[in-house]
């Protein structure tokens, strides 16, 4: 029963770490390059994919559930 317990212990360690970190963030801030004042409601888009976010009053913006 004891080796059960750990067979047991060691499979749940390994199949969550097989899921964990499929996804990431993108995250910061978007500037105007010549005078680097925040550019609000600005576009951000990924190219090759659907994803994007806006950038908000201060020009910071998230992008979720990056694979």
């Amino acid at each position: 029963m004891k080796h059960f317990k750990i067979a047991v212990a060691i499979f749940y360690l390994i199949t969550t770490s097989l899921f964990a970190g499929t996804t990431g963030k993108i995250s910061g801030r978007i500037t105007d390059a010549t005078t680097g004042e925040p550019l609000p409601f600005a576009n951000i888009i990924l190219m090759g994919t659907t994803m994007g976010a806006a950038s908000d009053f201060d020009g910071y913006f998230n992008i979720l559930n990056v694979p």
